[in-house]
């Protein structure tokens, strides 16, 4: 164990200088010749090992730097690390209570938290959550959920002939998809709903599409909204959608993994301002609120419902009927052994309070404001989405350039030199026809001068590839 505490230190130390670039890797092809990756009969010395460890760090991109703004995460949350540390030392799992005692408690009053600011919480209903995997697995659940509300039998007999359909916006993440698949509801039943011009589900869609499925015969059952969309950080009007799916007893989810922690600013919680008429919400603790992936969790307003759901097993051994059955949490999940995750999130919480994430989201909105400001004030970039949340997402356009295809490629272009120049890293994303730069902000530590010096380097970029093209 020291030896191993001596080699996190010098990791820390030695192999993460603060001024490396945020990203170094080349292509896996030349990566695979530079490594020595092999595994083999015989052990290794541990100078191997550290050598190994030596080149991960080196090759993956610094998420914790500020100039890193490719995906929905970015930072580093010190109290969270610990708390990743302690669990991976004491290994412990969360089916029942006796074997994660402390960690059976810091997830019930997360959970108990979490659905107090979603508004899972009044007389009527009392919410109830587990964590999960991160919020692919939310959202399978939250599709499970709806079709055992409308099909309680699916479950043990299977779906008898029926067809469900589910709806979600064409802005939606792919993991509808992958819910549709592994539930067996099929991605041909998976509905793409037009969505606006702000990138929102469009509600009148909505209804004709449910209208379409109820004319041929089928169930519809599932409505996902989205709470913070992948590409331009959209929110899905939840009241209207409500109407729509209480009008056909259609479970209403909302997909709020990016878009979540939203709810803990007085100043922009309005955005999801009716997350209390929903059924079921996933939040990803590891995008805003920063904590080692993964964290997530599936939050249900109607307690009871994902025991009913997803328990099946386990009682001749596991799930002994004791004096803390009321706390055994691995009924409510798909998972068996499942990693105590609590703990890291906890420990982020309790060390800043709600009040402390409302301050970094408050933070981030200003840049994002300042971000747009910049964009819309320059000759070469123009914005292709309102941004309502904390995605960017613009183009670098030179006046004389209208080919749509040869726009994105300039932009992708500059995407990516950008990143073999080491940082900032971004990334870019397609949005109604058009490709541009994706710019998240989710890094607490960010500037206005971070952003101008990000733009700077795109329209920079930009001028150089446009010229290297005229003079080929």
């Amino acid at each position: 164990m020291k030896e191993s505490l001596e080699l996190l230190s010098r990791a820390i130390h030695e192999w993460m200088p603060k001024n490396r670039p945020v990203s170094q890797a080349p292509a896996a092809a030349e990566l695979e010749k530079i490594l020595d990756i092999s595994l083999g009969e015989e052990g290794c010395d541990q100078e191997a090992l550290e050598e190994a460890i030596k080149a991960y760090l080196h090759y993956n991109p610094d998420v914790s730097q500020v100039d890193f703004f490719k995906l929905l995460y970015s930072g580093q949350n010190k109290h969270a690390l610990l708390g990743d540390w302690i669990t991976s030392l004491s290994n412990a799992t969360m089916h029942t209570y006796q074997v994660g005692p402390v960690a059976t408690l810091m997830e019930l009053e997360l959970i108990r938290q979490w659905n107090k600011l979603v508004g899972f919480d009044d007389a009527e209903n009392q919410g109830e959550g587990v964590m999960v995997a991160g919020g692919s697995q939310a959202n399978l659940i939250g599709m499970m959920l709806a079709r055992h509300h409308v099909c309680p039998d699916y479950k043990t007999k299977g779906a008898g002939g029926r067809t469900l359909v589910a709806y979600v916006s064409d802005q939606a993440h792919y993991s509808a998809q992958k819910a549709a698949n592994v539930l067996g509801i099929g991605t041909d039943n998976l509905v793409a709903v037009a969505s606006d011009n702000e990138g929102r589900i469009c509600a009148v869609a909505l209804q004709k599409e449910i209208a379409k499925s109820l004319k041929q015969g089928h169930l519809p059952f599932y409505i996902g909204l989205t709470a913070g969309t992948t590409v331009t950080g959209a929110y899905d009007p939840v009241a209207v959608c409500s109407k729509i799916a209480r009008a056909h007893n259609i479970w209403l989810h909302i997909d709020a993994a990016w878009g979540g922690p939203i709810l803990f600013s007085e100043q922009h919680r309005h955005l999801l301002a009716d997350s209390h008429l929903a059924d079921s919400f996933t939040w990803d603790a590891h995008k805003l609120m920063n904590v080692p992936i993964t964290a997530a969790v599936i939050l249900v307003k109607h307690a009871g419902a994902l025991n009913a759901c997803c328990s099946g097993g386990g009682g001749e051994y596991l799930f002994h009927a004791d004096e803390n059955a009321a706390y055994n949490l691995g009924e409510r999940s798909i998972q068996c052994g499942r990693r105590a995750d609590a703990l890291k999130v906890w420990l982020s919480w309790k060390a800043i309070g709600n009040q402390g994430f409302a301050a970094k989201i408050d933070h981030l909105q200003s840049i994002k404001t300042d971000c747009v400001e910049m964009i819309e004030q320059s000759d070469s970039l123009e914005m292709l989405a309102p941004a309502v949340y904390l995605n960017v997402l613009f183009r670098y356009r030179p006046e004389h350039m209208t080919d749509e295809q040869a726009i994105r490629q300039l932009n992708i272009d500059i995407c990516k030199t950008m990143m073999r120049n080491g940082g900032p890293y971004v990334d870019y994303a397609q949005y109604k026809g058009c490709s541009g730069i994706r710019l998240i902000l989710a890094n607490g530590e960010v500037t206005r001068q971070h952003i101008s010096l990000l733009l700077d380097q795109c329209e920079l970029i930009g001028r150089e590839l446009v010229a290297d093209q005229l003079n080929s």
